[in-house]
């Protein structure tokens, strides 16, 4: 389907935290989308590797990049034309973009505010250009098809009430199989969520598959949300006293009765899964604050199910115990002693 002549005005939102090799690729295939009208802001979480100076020198031509080997690498070869018209935002609220032409701004937070506090950032950034109409928040550990773009906001199109439209999004290290249709289903009785289509192969997703997730489609990713600027005028910014997990379900449960959320079918990202949050198997940080976001959603917004949250997190503390994953199952009872205190 064409690209209309006159399209949507789209900020993209990347959160960077000492991931720029991640961000360098990412934006390296995020240039090449075939959509008219997007600009791009990079924020970075008060980075200790040099981020912010590693993306200037690429964006200016004099860093050497190459894009990895393998069959992602048609979506980031050859390197993008240098230099890239880029600006050095290191004052988020003093930033007016009248006074700028670029295509790329690299904001500076001021510290580590997480994925929502970064994503924020970036929110308000976009939403001072009059002219925005979406913004779309994308894991900086991504690759993207040139059409993902365009796709999303076509879908998003197709409903007023649509407030957050997801994508295909696939595994980077397998291309072939599913991470998540647009995102999944949250059911707050069982404290479950689960992921539409994961580990599927990408080419069994039919129009049955799609209408399955779209049924069911509680929240979006937090890896690829494209968001209008009516969601976010009305429902607000992301909660961003989480730091990490759950930002994504609190939003849409926030949303309840006013928008709806979407999959864009022919949108495809790659998703490293992962390597931006640096996160490990077993990982003692992520896995007490995946729990302790968990039980402060259920505190704020579904308090009278908060002891189904407990139940639940002993269970899994006791099948972790079981199972030998010791680091997992002390990081389980360590977020809920927290909760109770």
């Amino acid at each position: 389907m064409p690209i209309p002549e006159k399209s949507p005005k789209v900020w993209i939102v990347l959160v960077n935290w000492n991931g720029w090799r991640d961000a360098v690729e990412c934006l390296e295939s995020v240039l090449r989308l075939d959509y008219p009208d997007f600009g791009v802001i990079v924020c970075d979480n008060a980075s200790s590797d040099g981020s912010i100076g590693k993306l200037r020198d690429w964006a200016a031509g004099t860093l050497a990049w190459t894009a990895p080997a393998g069959p992602l690498a048609r979506l980031t070869t050859p390197p993008v034309p240098k230099p890239v018209a880029c600006e050095h935002v290191r004052a988020p609220a003093s930033f007016r973009h009248g006074d700028s032409a670029a295509r790329l701004l690299l904001v500076e937070t001021g510290g580590n505010l997480g994925f929502a506090g970064g994503n924020n950032v970036g929110i308000r950034i976009a939403l001072d250009d009059p002219a925005c109409a979406y913004v779309w928040l994308l894991n900086n550990d991504t690759v993207v098809e040139p059409g993902c773009l365009a796709a999303m906001v076509r879908r998003a199109g197709m409903d007023a009430e649509t407030g957050i439209t997801g994508s295909v999004n696939c595994f980077y290290a397998d291309p072939g199989r599913v991470q998540a249709l647009g995102g999944g289903h949250f059911s707050p009785w069982r404290v479950a969520i689960d992921l539409h289509g994961i580990g599927m192969r990408r080419s069994d997703i039919d129009a049955a598959a799609v209408q399955r997730a779209q049924a069911r489609l509680d929240w979006v990713s937090g890896a690829s949300m494209l968001v209008s600027r009516r969601f976010l005028q009305g429902v607000g910014e992301m909660e961003e006293s989480y730091f990490l997990y759950f930002e994504e379900i609190d939003w849409a449960l926030r949303a309840r009765g006013r928008f709806r959320q979407a999959l864009a079918e022919d949108a495809i990202v790659y998703h490293k899964a992962g390597s931006s949050t640096k996160e490990q198997h077993d990982s003692d940080f992520a896995i007490y604050t995946q729990y302790r976001s968990r039980f402060k959603m259920y505190r704020k917004l579904l308090p009278r199910l908060l002891v189904l949250c407990h139940v639940r997190t002993v269970r899994d503390m006791l099948v972790a115990a079981l199972r030998g994953r010791k680091v997992a199952s002390r990081a389980m009872l360590r977020a809920m002693r927290d909760d109770l205190s």
